[in-house]
């Protein structure tokens, strides 16, 4: 079993993830680089789309580490936040059509 980190705060309000664990690199002082390969174990593929999605084995490492829930952590990436948006805003046109057409 793996211990937890010693300091891991909770990612803030909107903080995209990436960012996070740039601020986690930097409390550590190493590389965000070195952090995603050899805390997160992560390839170099898929540390160049972090920002974008999110693999389920780095929320999980994050997860046991942090003991910040998943749910916590996950949807913190792009593809996620436009996927709320898009909805979002989805469900506000709707809303705004249906009342035009009872006018």
């Amino acid at each position: 079993m793996n211990k937890r980190w010693p300091l891991h705060p909770k990612p803030e309000g909107n903080q995209l993830l990436y960012e996070w664990v740039k601020d986690l690199a930097d409390l550590y002082e190493v590389s965000y680089k070195h952090f995603c390969k050899t805390v997160l174990k992560l390839t170099s593929e898929e540390i160049l789309y972090f920002r974008n999605s999110i693999p389920e084995k780095a929320l999980i490492i994050l997860s046991n580490r942090t003991g910040i829930s998943i749910d916590d952590l996950r949807g913190r990436d792009m593809d996620s936040r436009f996927k709320k948006w898009k909805e979002e805003y989805e469900a506000m046109v709707e809303v705004e059509n249906s009342q035009r057409s009872c006018l």
